[in-house]
């Protein structure tokens, strides 16, 4: 998730909102608003501005899933209305609340989220920008195709030639749109839907060897689940830290699978962005739950996998070492919220997990692909201090047919997650100025515990291995 052109949103604010009253009908920014954008560089109005009513605050809070601090912005008196209110509902994308975020942002597009008594204001301003990109990711990641089409061309046809056409302005673009598009008309595409999880089920994981070329060699099994890919039979991994899911790209030439736009940016917990086709497959069956017209990219990888576009439709599940079981009907007992980390396109969507390394509590992605052969935790930073410098180590990794040196160091630590005691780990940091600083926990969160994740009620929890039906209290 890189940063460079973050645009902030809080100036332009403050000064469009104080404006003299436009007409609506003239659908025309104020010349503040476009005084504002000329002194933006044609570069960043070229490569897309972001925008985000908190600044870095706001944005990164929403990729952390970190609903303490867009709580904090919404107590901060210093913080204009609306972006408290668009904390609020970065909130509730965060918890996959997608209906009552959409409720909201709803509210925003007529009202602007402005206070009783203050003077109307053109439709063409960037309280409606940020409220449409948002909604605009929210379908993407409900796996709502339609509606994420209809939303991006609405944001295209309404703010692009408004602005555009004046002088300086011409390369106008907003850089969270850009993530995708369709290459069909949008209410071409059938609805995404589910059927045959009313019951609980349970199915077998199983485990492949996969074999990485690193500082040195190292072989792991990775639990994957078999499921009906339109009558065929795959090996799906369990895409946790993904948005949506990944398919072969030689795949998307069956008469079964139906090609409807392109997506340019679609990443994981430790930053990979991939691209390739946005394609709809007729029908996945994964034990008696029958999902049709399934979104899924065609990219250049060798394994499939099920992102949380397909996992959250169905229901709630569990997740151990050797079982995957789903349905409506699963007593989770969970307490806390379930944290969702995204971008603000929904180009990124992954399960955020608080985990307590050296005593200190963090917040990690879940990624159920990544080895657990030689370390447990994975961290990524844009520099070392000079005592990590120290004790780092280089690695030549090839990336896109690019030869490149890794700055690595290992640490070893106690690591715990909700109270249960996972021992002695080691922890790999790697100093890399592309990938976003963050934290990523491995498959080892199953070697202790199974993982709930309840899509309907919002809620996630560990339950101990070993134990009863029940988590240990929050």
């Amino acid at each position: 998730m890189p940063k460079k052109y973050r645009f902030l949103l809080y100036p332009l604010l403050l000064n469009s909102l104080v404006l003299p009253p436009l007409k609506a009908t003239k659908s025309l920014p104020s010349p503040r608003l476009v005084d504002l954008l000329k002194q933006q560089s044609p570069q960043a109005l070229q490569e897309g501005l972001k925008l985000s009513p908190g600044g870095d605050e706001s944005a990164d809070a929403l990729f952390e899933g970190n609903t303490l601090r867009l709580q904090r912005m919404t107590g901060d008196s210093r913080i204009e209305n609306f972006a408290k209110k668009f904390a609020s509902i970065e909130a509730l994308r965060i918890k996959g609340d997608f209906e009552e975020a959409n409720k909201q942002l709803s509210i925003c597009h007529k009202t602007f989220f402005r206070e009783a008594g203050e003077p109307p204001i053109s439709p063409i301003n960037l309280s409606a920008m940020v409220c449409d990109q948002l909604l605009a990711g929210n379908y993407f990641l409900e796996g709502n195709l339609a509606a994420w089409g209809k939303e991006i061309d609405n944001i295209k046809n309404t703010y692009y030639p408004a602005v555009r056409k004046f002088a300086g302005l011409e390369q106008f673009s907003l850089f969270d749109i850009k993530m995708g598009n369709l290459s069909v008309a949008p209410n071409s595409i059938p609805p995404f839907t589910v059927t045959g999880i009313n019951r609980q089920q349970t199915l077998p994981l199983q485990s492949q060897k996969l074999t990485q070329e690193g500082y040195r060699r190292s072989t792991w099994n990775v639990p994957y689940l078999t499921a009906s890919l339109n009558g065929t039979n795959f090996p799906f991994f369990l895409g946790i830290d993904t948005a949506i899911g990944k398919l072969p790209k030689e795949l998307s030439r069956s008469p079964h699978i139906h090609i409807v736009g392109h997506i340019e940016i679609a990443g994981n917990a430790i930053s990979e962005e991939s691209n390739g086709d946005l394609g709809i497959i007729d029908e996945l069956k994964i034990g008696d739950a029958v999902l049709k017209n399934v979104p899924f990219l065609f990219t250049n990888t060798d394994h499939a996998s099920l992102g949380l576009m397909v996992l959250q439709r169905l229901g709630k599940i569990k997740i151990d070492r050797q079982h995957f079981t789903f349905g409506k009907e699963i007593d989770c007992h969970c307490q806390q919220d379930i944290r969702l980390g995204s971008s603000f396109s929904g180009s990124y969507n992954m399960l955020r997990y608080p985990i307590t390394w050296k005593g200190k509590t963090e917040l990690a992605a879940i990624d159920l692909s990544q080895t657990d052969a030689d370390f447990s935790l994975m961290a990524f930073q844009k520099d070392f201090t000079p005592e990590e410098e120290k004790q780092s180590f280089e690695i030549n990794r090839e990336i896109e047919g690019k030869k490149i040196i890794a700055h690595l160091y290992l640490e070893e630590g106690s690591l715990s997650v909700d109270n249960i005691d996972y021992g002695k780990r080691k922890k790999v940091v790697e100093k890399n100025i592309w990938r976003y600083p963050s934290k990523v926990m491995t498959v080892t969160i199953l070697d202790k515990a199974s993982l709930y994740l309840d899509f309907i009620n919002h809620k996630a929890c560990l339950t101990p291995n070993n134990s009863d039906a029940h988590p240990i209290p929050q």
